[in-house]
């Protein structure tokens, strides 16, 4: 058993995860009218960028100043001054936020650790809306397609959101916000292509229908060329994707808005895997390569009322349908999904500010059997009903704020999670501000970690291990329980000098019941032996971390933006389990030092100069092999030629020709480098 145990590490060689970046607040964010969308970053005030709104923290909105939590926002500006082209690229920016590419089409995107492909403690959202897959928790970034130029926001609030947006929030949430119809009036064609990104277009025109209704229509394509494998073979992981869609906007009274907005995005990835399988007479081998081609169609529909009533009262009811269909070589999942939510806010006397809402999602899913992949139900459908209430008490009016609320929710698996927070904000002066936050999160089961077989290896007879052919997999169970954490936050934000703002936030998590394989159990069948690898809540532990952040205005015409990040993760087996693979990829999976520097530069009216430092640590892998730190940057350059015209040039991953981000994470799949590239792109508004 401890030979097989051991051939089963030496080949499973868990990734160290992610690294990448963290950034800063590059001045970030909009406010709810787009008035930052179309701004010049480098020209606003410190006060007005401490003055941003941002809705995630409670579903309502806030000043960045005077959130309870450690919130950061991109902005329209800076998405477009940041050269990048996909939004996982983008949340690089964030200070606490791992980002790792792990080939031409996948990304591991996480906060404060747990990093991997499909990260299981993050929530992601567009505009309300759930884009990760109950099947394994985690997010296929490739599908998350947005016109960039559409996006109004994202905001990403680092530590748990549960209370506020239920189970997965544990250790962070992702909105992505889009544009109203009424903010692109207008044409917009923007096209480009380069040695990675072969070629990419998004067109777009929003126009009136009516005296309150607005109309915006968009396609988006995109070509992405391979990645650069470490052996210098051709790497096959290049990524095709194109996305269509409209959004629609009307105030249909004084008080009432209402929003239909719908998107229909087709990807095809290539993808390489090893396989490995018991031979049959027609061929004898246990193991190959393979390349193949997969797709992936995913469309939705939204509809969102909105009623204020006051200034402190308002109601909301979203609903929305998905439908999400992927087809791999390993594994195909359909799935349909609808959520109804519902939430109200309103005053109760003159220091409180209530918020309570009610929701119910259903989700029912098709997977498709492969020799490498099966569940127990090949269709499932599950439920999921929550509540919400939040209050916000001013115990010293514009000076001490103590928020409380909790979520409650039941799922079909462990039945009724609590999970509640309390947050506490002081600003003695405008110019210091202190919080802190305690909370409970928690990760409900995925469908993967209840009923999946993976059956991720086969070893041919091998003398003195094994006289039969041995197949290892890893195996659900239907006793797994739901991870949890309780959260410590404390944060301070000030303006030391004129024209400087600095963010300062500290965290200690204490995780229970985190996922490991249960030691190995064998067994026989008719021509082979089984190691089976159940999977259990063996482990827990506590990561603590600082993430530092910092914004000066040197001049009206240059901006710098800084930020720095510390994470240690620190994990404990329990009940006698040796599954180090996991422990290793708790404790050591995510860098522990991140940090950059960008610099935003309007050499003259017409000429805009970027630069983006990156810096990111080593990350350890459980057979002591490590995924190098590296320093890289990017640099952008754009003209206004004419008054609706721009061109700009950007180049990407500068100091190296290659570097590598993510080792493989599961045994089948292969992972390549992140090449230098450059691209050139002209954008005409009409």
């Amino acid at each position: 058993m401890k030979q097989i145990t051991a051939l089963f590490q030496r080949k499973q060689k868990l990734n160290a995860q992610s690294l990448s970046l963290s950034l800063f607040l590059l001045s970030a964010a909009t406010f709810p009218n787009s008035a930052l969308a179309e701004t010049d970053l480098t020209s606003l005030s410190m006060e007005d960028l401490m003055n941003i709104q941002v809705t995630s923290v409670s579903r309502k909105q806030q000043t960045l100043a005077n959130v309870a939590s450690a919130a950061f926002v991109i902005a329209q500006e800076d998405i477009q001054r940041s050269g990048s082209t996909t939004i996982p690229d983008l949340l690089r920016m964030v200070p606490g936020v791992q980002v790792a590419k792990i080939d031409a089409n996948k990304w591991a995107v996480s906060i404060r650790g747990f990093n991997g492909r499909f990260a299981t403690k993050l929530l992601v959202l567009k505009d309300g809306r759930s884009v990760y897959t109950p099947l394994f928790s985690g997010v296929y970034w490739d599908s998350l397609d947005t016109p960039l130029e559409d996006i109004e926001r994202i905001e990403v609030i680092r530590g748990p959101g549960a209370a506020m947006w239920g189970a997965n929030a544990v250790n962070g949430v992702i909105n992505i916000i889009t544009k109203s119809a009424a903010d692109t009036k207008g044409g917009l064609v923007s096209v480009g292509g380069g040695s990675e990104e072969q070629g990419f277009a998004t067109a777009r025109y929003g126009t009136s229908i009516g005296k309150d209704t607005d109309l915006r229509v968009f396609a988006k394509y995109g070509n992405s060329g391979p990645g650069e494998p470490e052996n210098g073979n051709a790497a096959h992981d290049a990524w095709q994707r194109g996305t269509v869609g409209f959004r629609v906007d009307s105030r249909i009274s004084s008080k009432d808005t209402v929003t239909l907005q719908t998107d229909y995005t087709r990807g095809s990835f290539d993808e390489t895997y090893n396989l490995y399988r018991l031979p049959t007479a027609a061929d004898p081998s246990y193991s190959w390569v393979q390349d193949s081609y997969s797709r992936a169609y995913t469309g939705n529909i939204l509809g969102r009322w909105q009623r204020t009533i006051s200034d402190t009262e308002s109601l909301s009811l979203q609903l929305y349908y998905d439908r999400f269909d992927r087809d791999m070589l390993i594994l195909g999942e359909k799935r349909d999904t609808v959520d109804l939510d519902f939430h109200h806010r309103f005053s109760f006397g003159q220091r409180q500010d209530i918020i309570w809402g009610l929701g119910y999602r259903y989700s029912h899913d098709h997977l498709g059997e492969t020799p490498f992949i099966k569940f127990a139900n090949p269709q499932e459908g599950l439920n999921l009903f929550s509540s919400f209430i939040q209050n916000e008490i001013s115990l010293i009016p514009e000076k001490l704020v103590f928020t409380i609320g909790s979520r409650f929710e039941h799922n079909d698996y462990t039945g009724f999670e609590i999970q509640p927070n309390g947050k506490l904000i002081w600003t003695p002066t405008s110019q210091h501000t202190f919080w802190a936050s305690v909370s409970r999160a928690v990760h409900t089961p995925s469908r993967g970690e209840r009923g999946i077989q993976y059956r991720f290896l086969t070893i041919p007879p091998t003398t003195g291990i094994t006289p039969i052919p041995l197949r290892l997999e890893i195996d659900g169970t239907s006793e797994f329980k739901s991870e949890s954490v309780i959260a410590y936050e404390l944060g301070y934000r000030t303006e030391p000098i004129t024209n400087m703002t600095m963010d300062l936030a500290l965290f200690y998590n204490d995780y229970k019941n985190l996922r490991v394989r249960q030691n190995g159990i064998q067994s026989l069948e008719a021509t082979n032996a089984v190691l089976s690898y159940p999977l259990t809540n063996d482990m827990h532990g506590h990561t603590y971390g600082a993430e530092l952040s910092a914004s000066w205005r040197i001049y009206d015409w240059w901006r710098l933006q800084a930020s720095y990040s510390y994470l240690r993760s620190i994990m404990f087996l329990d009940n006698g389990s040796t599954d180090e693979i996991n422990r290793s990829n708790g404790a050591d999976g995510a860098p522990r030092h991140q940090g950059s520097l960008r610099s935003a530069f309007n050499v003259c009216k017409d000429v805009e100069f970027d630069l983006w430092l990156r810096m990111t640590d080593k990350v350890k892998s459980i057979d002591s092999a490590t995924i190098p730190g590296y320093v890289t940057g990017d640099a952008r350059v754009a003209w206004k030629a004419a008054k609706n015209l721009e061109l700009s040039l950007v180049g990407r991953n500068l100091f190296q020709n290659k570097h590598n981000e993510y080792r493989a994470e599961y045994i089948n799949t292969t992972a390549t480098e992140v090449p230098r590239s450059i691209y050139g792109k002209i954008t005409w508004k009409f």
